[in-house]
């Protein structure tokens, strides 16, 4: 009797953990084809809001300065800054009469404040957003996002792949990567529920339609993932998959930041919905429960539960090898398998770290 109630569980969990692997790899499959171009698309005003970002800024503001797109201009939203940011900016507008840089002062309220002022000052209709610590993959970035925009559903959500050579930080960019198939997949196939801050674009006209970030203004975080959830009850986001519009930004580097990192990050489910959590949550709440039944089956019949093992380590190994293939995400096999262990470990110590620390920082 053990074995069936056993096997059925197990059966249960891993066709639970098909529906956040197969599902979503459907979805993105349809989006491979589009070819990015630059012909006959209006422009473009690219918002940044940073505080304290003059390093990373000096790094990456180039990467953007050289898009191959025909007119844009680049927002950037200095948030009270003390690190010299607004200086470097300025310095930067006064010296750079080849390139439109425009920098507007806020008054230290927070990213959403920031952003906010970014769009009103932006001179465009169409924006792109992304973080002062990321830099588009090639100078197709701003083509790739634009081609896919879709005037009667003006929101494009975007990959934010993430980089690092540390332990956390080759952890955090499967994580990533895992959860982008997921997020982009399903709303390809209609059910958006999340975007990036790392890269995402909307129309001046969608976010005033929404209030702006009004309905989750008291939280810290939200200014994608929460614009994207109430986007989608009015539109249907598109997705772009292609690894040329992709951004790249450093991963944490070690599990402390990452947890703060991530701490910030899911301060904003308490607005989801049901099935937004489920869709959030699910894949990996569904992995470790599979886990814990496969391990108690072990001590049953070890034959079958090998068997489910390995049907679902292809099933995982084998979406999660072909999204980074395709995305040109670096892909290690033997870390990838660790993580996929790991990753139950580490959110379960996210939820311990989560009810001890409420505070969110910008």
């Amino acid at each position: 009797m053990s074995l069936i109630i056993l096997s059925s569980v197990l059966l249960f969990f891993l066709l639970v953990q098909a529906v956040f692997y197969i599902l979503p790899e459907v979805g993105v499959r349809k989006k491979i084809a589009v070819e990015v171009s630059d012909a006959d698309l209006p422009p473009v005003s690219v918002v940044i809001a940073c505080r304290n970002e003059q390093k990373t800024l000096k790094s990456n503001l180039q990467y953007i300065v050289n898009q191959q797109y025909p007119e844009f201009e680049i927002v950037i939203v200095d948030d009270n800054s003390t690190d010299g940011t607004r200086e470097y900016i300025s310095e930067l507008v006064a010296n750079m009469s080849s390139c439109n840089i425009k920098l507007v002062k806020n008054d230290g309220q927070g990213k959403k404040s920031a952003l906010s002022c970014g769009i009103r000052a932006a001179a465009y209709e169409r924006l792109i957003f992304t973080d002062a610590d990321c830099r588009p993959a090639t100078e197709k970035w701003i083509s790739g996002m634009m081609t896919c925009f879709d005037e009667p559903n003006p929101l494009v959500v975007g990959y934010g792949e993430l980089s690092g050579k540390t332990f956390a930080a080759r952890f955090a960019s499967y994580d990533a990567a895992l959860i982008a198939m997921q997020y982009m997949g399903f709303s390809s196939l209609g059910r958006a529920y999340m975007g990036v801050g790392r890269n995402i674009a909307y129309s001046r006209k969608l976010w005033d339609t929404l209030g702006g970030f009004d309905s989750h203004s008291d939280l810290a975080s939200g200014d994608d993932d929460l614009l994207v959830r109430e986007a989608a009850k009015h539109i249907r986001p598109t997705v772009c998959f292609s690894h040329e519009a992709k951004t790249i930004s450093p991963a944490k580097d070690s599990i402390g930041k990452l947890l703060r990192q991530k701490s910030r990050h899911i301060s904003t489910s308490v607005r989801y919905s049901f099935w937004d959590k489920f869709l959030s949550g699910g894949e990996i709440l569904s992995r470790t429960l599979f886990f814990a039944v496969a391990v108690a089956m072990l001590f049953v019949n070890w034959k079958i539960a090998l068997v489910f093992f390995v049907v679902r380590l292809v099933m995982a190994m084998t979406s999660h090898v072909w999204f980074c293939r395709a995305t040109k995400t670096d892909f290690n096999l033997f870390m990838s398998l660790i993580f996929d262990i790991f990753a139950p470990i580490f959110y379960f110590a996210l939820l311990v770290y989560r009810i001890f620390n409420r505070k969110t920082e910008w």
